[in-house]
């Protein structure tokens, strides 16, 4: 009688457990249950001649050690029922040392992967498949864990068996889920690129004041050229983004990282003013569960007017720390060394150094990011008159919203303390430090059309305050960009 209601328990128990680990399995979706039917309710001969040795043992038991398992396994279940992996396991390993039925066996390897022992449930679901190769429902769970586990190669193997015997519809969304999933783990190379071309007004091209004449110090006034003072044009741009990242090992571990960026813009009236600027950099990431450290040198260079400018090196390092999933703290360094390469502005060559503390909010699970940052500046130039100290505060805003939109708001400030008097104004007797305040606010809107495509409208302000004439200025700049993305 024992033996009969322990046999009875393990097969009604079993019924009911199914059913729930089907409903609660995430490859094991509505719609699927007549096909893991087949591969673990209807048993092979080798599974039923398996269960019949596991029978002769309760045989050779006493009444009082039947009883003893019944009990395990029904508390065992219940417990499992209820989550309570780490508590359930034991009972299931204790019943399992006794009699192991092909039943036993799979709620000890779903016990086990619940309660965190991957290498447990692995080895069981093996032991399994060893018995009964088409247990495919048995096969799926197994992929998982290995997938937890961090075997990719071996879920891959276990998922294409599956795939290759024409599952349903939904099983095989839920196989080619997982093996993109793998597919992004075991990624080495993660490329970006972001290219765009488009038109914009500059209501100052020129960066100048909106006077003709200025008064000097000593009473006199000077008349400012037509390119001297502010000038409106129309200006086509064209800009680029590109970086790739390798991954060197595990993802939490070492990276490295190649990146580039291109800006040329070109004045339909004023050619003059033409700008162009490239820029590479390459460095390490160190990348943790809860930061990132990144070390890269750059090197570029700036054109004006078709003609180089000058020529850069810089040594950026930054360290994020994840205080939580919603914030980072950011800490930035840079070393920048420009050289100038027309003669008449050599004085103008620096070394520049920055140091910037960054809060970056994460929110709406990564849709909005809130960034609020102060940075402070120490550049020395050859001509002292260039050289300055000066801060920045600063906050922007990226929001991503319906319809494939992206907004993208910025404030700055920046204040600027010089050394001394640049020329020109150094020339007609301005004297004392030149002090710039700077308020630069931009704005942009950014519909993704397509996977690969973009267009962007955008509007920036720009307004300069100066103790120095020459350097007073304000400007409006509004544009559409469209491009391709990768």
């Amino acid at each position: 009688m024992r033996i009969n209601r322990f046999v009875f328990t393990l097969l009604a128990v079993f019924l009911v457990s199914f059913s729930w680990l089907i409903t609660s399995n995430t490859l094991a979706q509505e719609g699927t249950k007549r096909y893991l039917e087949k591969g673990l309710m209807a048993k092979s001969p080798a599974a039923r001649a398996f269960d019949e040795k596991a029978k002769q043992k309760l045989q050779e038991m006493s009444p009082q050690e039947i009883k003893s398992l019944d009990d395990k396994l029904s508390k065992a279940l219940t417990l499992f029922y209820e989550h309570k992996y780490g508590r359930a396991l034991p009972l299931f390993e204790a019943v399992a040392s006794k009699i192991e039925t092909m039943d036993v066996k799979f709620w000890l390897a779903s016990c086990a992967r619940g309660a965190g022992k991957l290498d447990l449930a692995i080895k069981k679901y093996k032991e399994m498949l060893a018995v009964d190769p088409d247990l495919h429902r048995v096969r799926l769970d197994l992929a998982a864990t290995q997938f937890q586990a961090g075997q990719y190669k071996e879920a891959r193997k276990n998922l294409k068996t599956v795939l290759a015997l024409n599952p349903p519809k939904q099983v095989k969304a839920n196989i080619e889920k997982m093996m993109a999933a793998i597919d992004a783990r075991t990624k080495k190379v993660f490329p970006h690129a972001r290219l765009g071309i488009g038109v914009q007004h500059d209501s100052n091209v020129s960066a100048g004041p909106d006077r003709k004449t200025i008064g000097t110090p000593g009473g006199g006034l000077i008349t400012l050229s037509e390119t001297q003072q502010e000038l409106d044009d129309w200006v086509g741009v064209l800009s680029g983004v590109g970086s790739v990242v390798y991954d060197l090992g595990k993802r939490d571990g070492m990276m490295w990282n190649a990146a580039g960026n291109v800006y040329f813009t070109h004045n339909f009236d004023h050619d003059e003013f033409d700008f162009g600027l490239w820029h590479v950099s390459t460095g390490p990431w160190w990348v943790g569960s809860r930061m990132v450290f990144k070390a890269p040198i750059g090197y570029g260079k700036a054109y004006y007017d078709d003609d180089t400018l000058y020529d850069t090196w810089d040594f950026a390092p930054s360290f994020e720390y994840f205080v939580f999933k919603w914030l980072g703290l950011k800490a930035t360094f840079a070393y920048v060394d420009e050289d100038y390469d027309s003669r008449e502005r050599q004085t103008q060559d620096n070394i520049n150094r920055i140091w910037e503390l960054r809060s970056n909010f994460y929110l709406n699970g990564r849709k909005d990011i809130i960034s609020v940052f102060y940075s402070n500046e120490n550049l020395n130039a050859d001509d002292y008159g260039y050289s300055y100290d000066g801060y920045n505060l600063g906050i922007s805003l990226l929001k991503r919203l319906p319809w494939d939109l992206e907004c993208y708001l910025r404030y700055k400030y920046s204040d600027r303390d010089y050394k001394g008097q640049p020329p020109p104004a150094r020339l007609f007797g301005f004297t004392g430090d030149r002090e710039d305040e700077r308020h630069n606010f931009y704005a942009g809107l950014t519909r993704n059309f397509s996977k690969y495509c973009f267009g962007t409208i955008y509007f920036n302000y720009i307004n300069n305050d100066s103790n120095t004439p020459f350097y007073e200025f304000d400007k409006t700049i509004y544009g559409l960009q469209v491009g391709v993305k990768y």
